[in-house]
């Protein structure tokens, strides 16, 4: 059974310009009739506050994006039992980001074989590029070195957002992410972190970015509209919906106009702009 994910990451309130992900998410799994769960990706716990996940569950809900089960959030999760089973592909570096920067802004892998006791864990990728399919943009073949090899558990012992979101996903038998196309070429880093774990990655669909009139990714720094905001406003879920459907490639006035029109091989590629 196809089985999708709403996961919100509740540092800010939801906005037209990131429900893009989560409705196409919903389409995607429902029309397969399959499942969605709902997970709160709080793993940055300075961050995150339990009042915007609050919110983002209640915003959800009003625009008719429900789920089948709310799973276990990232901060009530071990991560460490995935860490140790990566332990022979992995090292410790001491590099500063300053260090990074100077490098290109890309890390070099100048600890790789440098042996120290401690510091920030990263995975050591293997050679060689890693192709795999997404539902709208097609087969993608990216070289995952050209991102650096990626850091799994911070100096300070906070796991990072890879290795959280890939054990997530493969605990909650995920078999599909649907995500903003801003991740579109780190797919390729993910795609060896399941394969360091011995297993088998899910499907991938990533959704146009939203820009605001600055031709930068949309975000409340823009004046973005906050879906709770709008529903105080007295603003329909249908007016909120309407609004993101065209992004999608669809022509419908409601979720159940959606459901019969989902295509994700269809609509936009590129960027959306939003007024």
């Amino acid at each position: 059974m196809v089985t999708g994910r709403l996961a919100p990451t509740p540092s800010g309130d939801l906005h037209v310009g990131n429900l893009i992900a989560f409705l196409a998410a919903w389409l995607s799994a429902r029309t397969a009739g399959g499942r969605v769960l709902l997970r709160i990706e709080d793993v940055d716990t300075a961050r995150a506050r339990a009042d915007v996940a609050a919110r983002q569950r209640a915003d959800l809900r009003w625009l008719g994006l429900d789920w089948d089960e709310e799973v276990p959030s990232q901060s009530a999760r071990d991560y460490a039992p995935f860490l140790h089973a990566l332990h022979a592909s992995t090292y410790f570096c001491t590099c500063t980001r300053k260090d990074v920067a100077a490098a290109g802004g890309v890390y070099p892998g100048t600890c790789r074989e440098a042996g120290h006791p401690e510091g920030k864990v990263r995975l050591r990728l293997p050679d060689g590029p890693v192709t795999f399919l997404d539902r709208r943009w097609g087969a993608r073949t990216v070289d995952p070195a050209t991102q650096g090899d990626p850091v799994l558990r911070r100096a300070d012992g906070v796991f990072t957002y890879d290795l959280a979101v890939v054990a997530d996903d493969l605990v909650d038998g995920v078999t599909e992410v649907v995500r903003g196309a801003d991740l579109l070429e780190h797919t390729a880093v993910q795609v060896r972190l399941w394969e360091a774990l011995g297993a088998t990655p899910p499907t991938w669909l990533h959704t146009p970015l939203v820009l605001g009139s600055d031709g930068r990714k949309l975000s409340k720094s823009h004046g973005a509209k906050h879906v709770c905001a709008l529903r105080d406003a007295g603003i329909g879920p249908e007016q909120v919906l309407a609004r993101v459907f065209p992004w999608l490639g669809l022509r419908a006035a409601t979720l159940q106009e959606a459901l019969a029109a989902w295509d994700p091989t269809a609509g936009p590629r590129g960027p959306v702009t939003a007024d």
